[in-house]
């Protein structure tokens, strides 16, 4: 079958790949680790393989043709294993230890050297197997020895999984309540919070975490986006909204039934960087960051703007405290609210459209306005 645009999640970016080194990153930024690169796709002709697993890597050059795309940019590559050695990584801001080992039969970690095929520098990256799990705040990766020459040019090692993801609003954002505005991080199990499809909904489960943006790794895989206010339509936001990357939004609009089917999609934040008004916030040395769950997943009014509540998917929960994923991964599945667009290529041409037409992103004749008004009110008072 093989793979095909598949998603290839939390690569770790290196300044170059070398044997017995150590790479680090250091506090204020700068160091050997580069940051996380979460927009990357593999595509190859591996018959394990498919459009949502990812089972073996393979080089370039192998009949199954391995092909690393970020960003538009099209990358051949050969991989490198740990030949029997640890890869020991250091992680929690230091707190926590871990070795990875493996090799091209079985490995927990793979090395990637990638090429433009157009042309340009060589990037480098490292990749660790779904079943290590998460590894927040990577502070040292120390390299023994390395296979460059892996058996048959692949590496079988699994590595479709988000390992990293967390969907939360980040605390001062003000919610929308049966009492009017509320901050989300005051909000507790059983408050009534609106929402576009049910009404007032009690809270079942909140919690908040606070996450350090003290250096260039971290900043690039947690810093928020901030939406500034009226970015997505008529104000909407009625303030700026920060958001943590992977936050969906709702976008609600005319050109989006024409491209996925239905007005109203749910789009990570993250991927809308770039429209006017919507920026990667990089200027804070911490971040809170608050979940809200519902028993289902909503749609809520955060600072005017409709945004997912926590859609607690199997990757989602990785982003969340032990405590948390223990409780959260017995429930039953949950559907989500509206249809759920993530591919880089189908929101660039919705993004594309909008501006060529001059359109917001949320169009207000579209959503339903009964939680609105309250909130511009409340904010015009404010």
């Amino acid at each position: 079958m093989g793979a095909s645009n598949t998603p290839l999640y939390d690569l770790v970016e290196l300044q170059g790949l070398n044997a017995y080194a150590t790479y680090t990153t250091t506090p204020g930024g700068g160091g050997d680790i580069l940051g996380f690169v979460d927009n990357a796709t593999y595509s190859d002709n591996e018959f394990s393989n498919s459009s949502t697993q990812i089972n073996e890597l393979n080089e370039t050059w192998d009949a199954d043709n391995g092909r690393l795309f970020i960003e538009g940019v099209e990358y051949s590559i050969t991989l490198a294993d740990p030949d029997h050695t640890n890869v020991t990584i250091t992680y929690d801001g230091g707190a926590s230890t871990i070795d990875l080992t493996g090799d091209s039969f079985s490995s927990q970690v793979v090395f990637i050297q990638a090429t433009p095929t157009g042309g340009g520098s060589a990037r480098w990256f490292m990749a660790v197997d779904d079943s290590v799990g998460d590894l927040p705040d990577i502070t040292s990766i120390q390299i023994r020895a390395l296979d460059y020459t892996p058996a048959g040019g692949d590496v079988q090692i699994n590595l479709d999984e988000n390992n990293n993801v967390t969907v939360c609003f980040a605390a001062g954002t003000m919610i929308e309540t049966h009492a009017g505005l509320r901050a989300v991080e005051k909000l507790r199990a059983g408050d009534l919070v609106r929402t576009l499809d049910h009404g007032l909904r009690p809270v079942v489960w909140a919690e908040a975490q606070e996450l350090p943006l003290d250096n260039s790794m971290r900043a690039r895989k947690n810093a928020p986006v901030r939406v500034h206010r009226g970015a997505l339509g008529p104000g909407m936001p009625t303030r700026d909204l920060l958001l943590s990357p992977q936050h969906r939004v709702l976008i609600a609009s005319k050109i989006a039934a024409r491209l996925f089917g239905s007005d109203e999609v749910l789009v990570p934040v993250k991927k809308l960087v770039g429209h006017p008004g919507i920026i990667r916030e990089r200027r804070l040395n911490r971040v809170t960051y608050c979940h809200l769950y519902f028993g289902t997943h909503e749609v809520i009014w955060a600072e005017g703007t409709p945004a997912e509540s926590l859609l607690p998917e199997k990757d989602a929960l990785f982003g969340l405290s032990a405590s948390a994923q223990a409780r959260l991964a017995t429930l039953a599945p949950v559907t989500p609210a509206r249809p759920i667009v993530e591919r880089g290529p189908d929101i660039r041409e919705l993004l594309r459209r909008h501006k060529k037409n001059v359109k917001p992103l949320v169009d207000p004749k579209l959503v339903n306005h009964t939680a609105v008004e309250p909130l511009l009110k409340l904010a015009s008072n404010s």
